[in-house]
């Protein structure tokens, strides 16, 4: 298969993952508030953060694997294959295993914690049946998925992952619209997001010839001295925990020091946010692995792949959010029209999760390239200061603005690790001058602010009573947005990499 066709399938069927995702957000969340309150809906926000802390006992090896299957995958070495996956899977089991005694004393802490506000005894059985999915991740899935990424088919991932969230959308729309209560809709989530793994075992044996990850077994051929050893295991495991450090901290942060229905506006919020970074996503998706083998055969042709990549990612990451600023108002009305035990309409904080998201997200490309090259160990140290300045300025911040303080700090740190991702990237990587990537952030940024505010004006004059409305609405300013942005990429896409 072409590594054209391997990108178009593999960017596909994430993006349809997405889509998928997003639209289970945006249904089951307003249903289970209005059904069954914001504490609720804010309990389950706050479980699936902590529950993501505690996959950090995973993190690095997925990614070091991952990295160390390119040779073996490129020669077809199918010994050295087995071997890598063997000591991968022999790090998920013990992970795993540690896994579920910390997924108990989190059930434990979080009743204690949130007893006042959610039956103790609700909390500790939903952390449970909750945490049941990332249990099977470990045991039976994790060194399949760093197979079929590292082999460019994330395609099949995301495929699997989208039929098993519609299926989960619609037996917990059921569920819920029925009268079941919170506990029964999680457990036959739980069960059908278990499903999922069988069918990835399936094919994963079906498709790989002489396959064999079972470490005990493999040692009969290698002596201990021989058998694979993962490299910069902790390196990656550090850019893992960061990474979750930042990104889950706000909800834990906003359970901790505010309140569950804080943390339901928040999570509302961030669903939104989190979907358009899930699309953006899409469009790397699959490339690490297609990077990862140019960098390795082809450097200057992965230098060439790159600034093109870079250029359609900022320019369609432009058209994104400038629809984003115009249409957001509008939608969140609509969204939370029905949610009245909180306050939902914040604009601040619909303004700082815009600008974080552009911030943030503005790093994907170099992200990409440097987990693609294998560089964890070259940049753990910022890593670990981007991490510090997040949370050092969250917990300060929290205390003068509540969650606004929250996406304040995070832009803080934001700002300055996107900026340093391009500069490693071009500098130590692909060994390009870093000033046209500044100079077309500065473009793109700018472009996204004068566009917004020509059109703020006559999209707010426009009445929305309903989704059908706003859909109509939003064709206005998707059409018209696009223009500029497509203008700029028509102008700088083709030009060489320097």
């Amino acid at each position: 298969m072409s590594t054209r066709a391997v990108i178009l399938k593999n960017i596909s069927a994430n993006l349809l993952l997405q889509l998928i995702t997003a639209l289970g957000g945006f249904i089951l969340p307003p249903l289970i508030i209005v059904t069954y309150g914001s504490a609720t809906n804010g309990m389950l926000a706050s479980i699936k953060q902590f529950i993501a802390y505690l996959t950090l006992l995973e993190a690095g090896i997925g990614a070091a694997a991952i990295v160390a299957l390119y040779q073996a995958l490129t020669t077809r070495d199918n010994q050295l294959r087995n071997r890598i996956l063997a000591a991968t899977h022999h790090f998920y089991r013990i992970c795993g295993s540690l896994f579920v005694i910390a997924l108990l004393a989190l059930a434990i802490l979080l009743a204690w914690l949130t007893h006042n506000e959610i039956s103790a005894s609700l909390t500790f059985y939903m952390v449970l049946v909750m945490g049941a999915v990332n249990i099977l991740d470990f045991f039976l899935f994790g060194s399949y998925r760093a197979l079929l990424t590292a082999d460019q088919k994330t395609y099949i991932i995301s495929t699997i992952q989208a039929g098993s969230i519609l299926a989960n959308i619609a037996v917990c729309y059921w569920l819920i619209s029925a009268g079941y209560n919170i506990l029964t809709v999680q457990i036959a989530s739980t069960l059908i997001q278990a499903s999922k793994f069988l069918l990835y075992r399936q094919y994963v044996k079906h498709h790989y010839d002489n396959l064999n990850q079972h470490y005990d077994n493999l040692n009969q051929h290698y002596n201990k001295h021989n058998t694979y050893k993962l490299q910069q295991t902790w390196d990656a495991l550090t850019h893992q925990l960061t990474g979750l450090l930042i990104f889950s901290s706000p909800l834990v942060l906003i359970t901790l020091f505010l309140s569950l229905k804080d943390a339901s506006v928040y999570a509302v919020y961030a669903l939104i946010f989190g979907a358009i970074k899930m699309a953006l996503q899409s469009l790397s998706q699959g490339m690490q692995a297609i990077f990862g083998h140019s960098l390795a055969t082809n450097p200057e042709r992965a230098r060439h792949n790159f600034c093109r990549y870079n250029r359609l990612f900022m320019c369609f990451l432009g058209w994104v959010y400038t629809c984003t600023g115009l249409l957001l108002t509008p939608f969140i009305q609509l969204y939370t029209h029905n949610m009245t035990d909180a306050n939902y309409h914040q604009p601040a904080l619909a303004i700082l999760f815009l600008l974080v998201g552009i911030i943030e997200n503005s790093r994907i490309p170099s992200m990409t390239i440097i987990m693609a090259a294998g560089r964890y160990k070259a940049t753990k140290p910022q890593a670990l200061l981007e991490a510090g300045l997040n949370i050092a300025c969250s917990l300060c911040f929290i205390q003068l603005w509540g969650s606004a303080g929250i996406l304040l700090a995070a832009l803080v740190s934001f700002l300055y690790r996107s900026s340093e991702m391009v500069h490693y990237t071009c500098k130590h990587i692909l060994s390009l001058s870093c000033i046209r990537p500044y100079l077309l952030w500065l473009v793109v940024f700018a472009t996204i602010a004068i566009t917004i505010s020509i059109g703020w004006q006559p999209v707010s004059n426009i009445s929305v009573h309903n989704y059908l409305d706003w859909i109509k609405l939003s064709c206005i300013p998707g059409l018209s947005t696009a223009i500029p942005f497509a203008l700029l990429l028509f102008l700088i896409y083709r030009r060489p990499a320097q």
